[in-house]
């Protein structure tokens, strides 16, 4: 085989694979893109999506003041005794930045990221950015909460 043609067969050949992969990641079909669950999956995303709840069960879970949980890409956690709404928090479960884990502080009364350590207040608002920076994220969306049967529940917009 000459250096011209097999330089051809080449070319033509990554067309075709490259061609294929292409329309077979854009071919979906006539009825438009995928749309996300109703109900998320437990201790997926970061929250977002009209309309959407993650619930927990609070004969097993949040039982103690600081205690936290992650369901349906929402962080709850309990900030005062009693099961009424206004004693937890709900906010996404990912940080704004780049997607790291949050979890609640109970002691510095915080909620941090685990991947770069930005800090957020119970009101959501930024505390502390990346790294200790005056920060390139935003504030965290709280959701709001309702509890009924035993069950808390948070309205994810």
């Amino acid at each position: 085989m000459e250096r011209d043609e097999f330089l051809k067969s080449l070319g033509l050949g990554l067309a075709l694979v490259c061609t294929g992969s292409c329309m077979s990641g854009c071919g979906k079909g006539s009825d438009g893109p995928e749309k996300p669950p109703t109900n998320p999956p437990p201790g997926g995303g970061g929250g977002g999506g009209g309309g959407n709840t993650a619930v927990i069960d609070l004969a097993t879970q949040l039982k103690a003041i600081g205690d936290y949980t992650v369901a349906g890409g929402v962080l709850f956690y309990r900030i005062a005794a009693g099961d009424t709404p206004a004693s937890f928090v709900a906010t996404e479960s990912l940080c704004p930045h780049q997607g790291g884990n949050l979890v609640w502080k109970q002691a510095a009364n915080r909620v941090e990221c685990q991947l770069h350590f930005s800090q957020y207040s119970t009101s959501g608002a930024v505390l502390q950015g990346p790294q200790g920076s005056a920060g390139n994220t935003r504030a965290l969306k709280i959701y709001s909460t309702a509890v009924s049967g035993g069950k808390l529940t948070a309205t994810i917009v």
